[in-house]
């Protein structure tokens, strides 16, 4: 399993410049495509991991598409913790299964940890 050979980036921006430079790779090793695609669940870009809008939120039971919930009922302004582990889990699976089309995980970044039964 590869990784990027540097990072994370500090900002979106630089993100989307080592894209543009071809500094980015798959799994396999491969150079990430210059731009990324809109993605189909949330206003952010498709990078080929899997979106936390996707998902089904383990927190506040927000659909895939929606928009995670405060207790009060107003949109909160960020994914709830355990809907970006979920999707962080989610790629882990698939790169056990040999998905080669995931951006390679971070140089200093491990996986998540599964979680244990009963917590968030």
């Amino acid at each position: 399993m590869n990784r990027q050979s540097f990072g994370p980036p500090s900002t979106r921006a630089e993100e989307r410049a080592w894209r543009a430079a071809g500094l980015l790779v798959d799994v396999a090793g491969r150079v990430l495509p210059a731009t990324a695609p809109p993605c189909g669940f949330c206003d952010g870009e498709d990078i080929g991991d899997t979106c936390p809008a996707s998902l089904t939120c383990p927190t506040c039971k927000a659909t895939p598409r929606q928009r995670c919930c405060r207790p009060s009922g107003h949109t909160a302004e960020q994914w709830h913790r355990s809907r970006v582990r979920a999707a962080d889990l989610e790629d882990q699976r698939r790169e056990e299964d040999g998905d080669t089309t995931l951006p390679a995980r971070w140089a200093d970044t491990p996986p998540a940890p599964t979680p244990s039964r009963g917590t968030r």
